[in-house]
């Protein structure tokens, strides 16, 4: 190798060291460099869960479940931003779409883990026996088991509209409701009959209450918009009654939901998955 040589493979070589995140020194000794995603990685799975223990603790009675609750749904953004590089990437699916199955299953657990957790650090504060058995009503499973039901559900609805096509005419339809939307950036898009974005940077808060299909998009779907409020009714009353009681002291079991809320839940989420098995975009098989 020439003389001229030496300094272009010497700098490749930096080059190549640097791309791959290691650098060597001493004898062959390899040492990885830190990246960005491991030290939010780090944060996440060590400081947060140890600030939601800290709200639990030193914040007063019934603020204290306000603060854990905050400090799970920092959990969530943090989550979201490492993996999916923006902090709502929870809520976002395969389509690069805002999920309102998702954003329910989310709402859920950070009102029920937070209420759970604050209500065994104030037993374990206590000096209560066998601290962490805090009863959960059956009415509570209940919500959570049709929740689960819509977030599992959805996509076994939705995998057979993934075979079929939409008629041309309704892609045209939609294209022209759409701003800044053409027939081949849909067609480019598309998972079947399922519209579906480009990049999950394009998700919007608004993909929650637009149809799932090609053919409806550009519709507002009541089924959702039906859904969307009585989780946030439920999710909001069921978040004072646990501040309520925490601030009473009453910690031996979560409060139960009334079994008429979620006869209406269950119906809700009927209506929202029967929308969801519905032909809106005069499809045909692929």
């Amino acid at each position: 190798m020439s003389a001229e040589g030496k300094p272009q493979v010497l700098a490749a070589s930096i080059v190549g060291t640097a791309d791959s995140g290691t650098s060597s020194s001493g004898a062959g000794t390899v040492s990885t460099i830190p990246r960005p995603e491991n030290a939010r990685l780090v944060v996440l799975t060590g400081v947060l869960p140890l600030l939601a223990l800290t709200a639990a603790w030193f914040v007063a009675p019934g603020w204290s479940y306000v603060a854990t609750a905050a400090v799970l749904a920092a959990f969530m953004l943090v989550l979201g931003q490492t993996i999916s590089g923006t902090p709502f990437g929870v809520l976002i699916n395969e389509r690069n779409l805002m999920s309102l199955s998702r954003f329910q299953a989310s709402v859920w657990t950070v009102v029920v883990v937070a209420g759970y957790l604050t209500m065994v650090v104030a037993r374990v504060k206590a000096g209560t026996a066998n601290a962490v058995d805090v009863g959960i009503p059956q009415e509570l499973w209940w919500a959570m088991g049709i929740a689960s039901t819509s977030l599992l559900g959805t996509p076994l609805i939705l995998g057979g509209k993934r075979q079929r096509q939409p008629d041309d005419k309704t892609v045209l339809r939609t294209a022209a409701q759409l701003p800044n939307e053409s027939k081949g950036s849909i067609d480019a898009q598309r998972q079947g009959v399922l519209y579906a974005n480009e990049s999950l940077h394009d998700a919007r808060i608004s993909d929650i209450f637009q149809g799932d299909e090609v053919g409806n998009t550009a519709h507002v779907d009541l089924a959702k918009v039906q859904m969307f409020y009585f989780t946030a009714i439920a999710a909001v009353s069921y978040f004072v009654d646990v501040s309520m009681a925490v601030m009473r002291g009453a910690t031996d079991t979560l409060p139960p939901l009334s079994q008429g809320f979620v006869a209406l839940l269950a119906i809700s989420h009927g209506g929202y998955l029967v929308s969801k098995s519905t032909d809106h975009s005069n499809s045909k098989p692929g």
